[in-house]
């Protein structure tokens, strides 16, 4: 009896251990999740979002400028961080998302900038 409640209460802890984690790193948290083509207000380039990771195309030229990985925090919170092809810097960004077409970002820099789904 002693031994099913042990395997019980073992059982319930990495459930929820693995339900914490899970949350975490699920890029498509967040009304209806990230994946998808999002703009900048700025224009230049469309970000592509697909299963954790994202790139970035020239709108010009097609060329790729960025890539990197996304993890939703949240359903409001999402996290960023990528690599420029261009010059070779790592950058992050923290990312609030007050609707599910809208990202509001601020790069490790301090630079904003939004994000906006694109119309299917």
């Amino acid at each position: 009896m002693t031994r099913r409640i042990v395997h019980g209460a073992l059982a319930a802890a990495v459930l929820t251990l693995a339900a914490c984690q899970t949350a975490k790193i699920n890029p498509t948290a967040g009304g209806g999740g990230l994946a998808g083509d999002w703009t900048p207000d700025s224009g230049g380039y469309t970000a592509t979002f697909r299963n954790g990771v994202f790139q970035t195309v020239a709108s010009d030229t097609g060329n790729v400028i960025s890539q990197g990985s996304y993890i939703a925090q949240s359903a409001e919170q999402v996290d960023l961080s990528w690599t420029s092809n261009i010059t070779g810097q790592p950058n992050s960004a923290k990312c609030n998302r007050p609707s599910p077409e809208v990202l509001n970002c601020t790069d490790a820099g301090g630079r904003s900038f939004t994000l906006r789904r694109r119309a299917a």
